[in-house]
């Protein structure tokens, strides 16, 4: 039996030890869409391709035909891109570490400040 287009990309994407939730985060898309693509006996060639720049992975050796006019995924930059991923990452660890320090000493010097109560006058 001949394997389904999405059957093809199930196994691409299991061999190259991708997480379906890290895939579906790079592709933007919800992981059961990712699921429902991979029943599919026929996918778009955008779908495989997108699908194969994200997992940096060739699939013109597995559809002749269909990836005839789209380039083939660049890995040029690919280093360079998870540097400035990494980077990014850091960054926004640092920033949300700092704010939840001031959010902290903000909690901290509201509660010894004096409650103001009011009075009900009767």
């Amino acid at each position: 039996m001949i394997p389904n287009a999405g059957e093809i990309v199930e196994l691409a994407v299991r061999r190259q030890n991708i997480n379906i939730s890290e895939l579906s985060r790079r592709l933007q898309i919800n992981r059961r869409t990712l699921y429902n693509w991979f029943q599919q006996k026929k996918l778009p060639s955008e779908v495989i391709y997108s699908i194969g720049n994200a997992i940096e992975y060739d699939f013109s050796a597995d559809f002749h035909e269909s990836l005839k006019n789209i380039k083939p995924p660049s890995h040029t930059g690919s280093k360079e891109s998870k540097e400035i991923q990494a980077n990014s990452i850091n960054y926004w660890m640092e920033k949300y570490i700092s704010l939840l320090e001031d959010y902290k000493d903000l909690l901290q010097s509201r509660q010894f400040e004096p409650t103001v109560t009011k009075e009900r006058f009767v």
